[in-house]
């Protein structure tokens, strides 16, 4: 016997893409600051395979061109963000860490998340020439569901596993921090140059 029926979506994953207008002297600017760092600075190991990762300090580094980075990270977050505890005209404000990050051919990022933060973000000062390399957002409704039936997918709800982002010079994504992502391992001449951010809430306003 026939219904009338109707789907809806719900618990949806903001996921923000953007392109700094007149990036090319901004990225240059940032190219010579990161590179100059790694020249002086062997840098730590985290989720990168290969691969340079800088300290977590590239506000205190980074000067004015970082600035205008995280500026605009703020603005979209702040824009995409609602706080049920403030007032009116109010806003909580965030705390930031950043850091640089340099591959070479072969080198990208195992599946990891980033937590104790709320946002997280990934500017791309260089993307340049080759394949791979793409930043991979991974579905977290599926690790239960393939162990359950493998083969299946919801119907018009967003059924692919994982989201495959082509980098290009200039543009920032921002995504939830809780959502694991991952970097191919990227295939090119040159490097690949990228700058990220955490913001992570600040205290409640008084």
């Amino acid at each position: 016997m026939a219904s009338d029926f109707h789907l809806e979506h719900v618990f949806s994953t903001p996921v923000i893409v953007d392109h700094l207008a007149d990036a090319e002297p901004l990225n240059a600017a940032l190219e010579t600051l990161i590179l100059d760092r790694r020249a002086a600075d062997p840098g730590i190991r985290r989720s990168n395979a290969g691969g340079w990762h800088s300290q977590l300090d590239l506000l205190q580094w980074g000067g004015e061109p970082v600035r205008r980075v995280v500026a605009r990270t703020v603005e979209l977050a702040d824009a995409n963000t609602i706080d049920t505890a403030a007032a009116p005209g109010q806003r909580r404000g965030w705390l930031l860490e950043a850091w640089a990050n340099v591959n070479e051919s072969g080198a990208g990022n195992a599946a990891h998340y980033h937590g104790a933060s709320y946002w997280s973000a990934v500017y791309y000062v260089r993307a340049g020439e080759g394949e791979g390399g793409d930043l991979v957002l991974h579905d977290p409704r599926f690790p239960f569901l393939d162990m359950h039936a493998p083969d299946l997918r919801f119907r018009d709800a967003g059924g692919e596993q994982l989201i495959h982002t082509r980098p290009r010079s200039g543009m920032l994504i921002l995504f939830p921090s809780w959502l694991t992502h991952s970097v191919a391992p990227w295939r090119g001449e040159g490097l690949r140059i990228s700058i990220a951010i955490n913001l992570s809430a600040g205290p409640r306003p008084t």
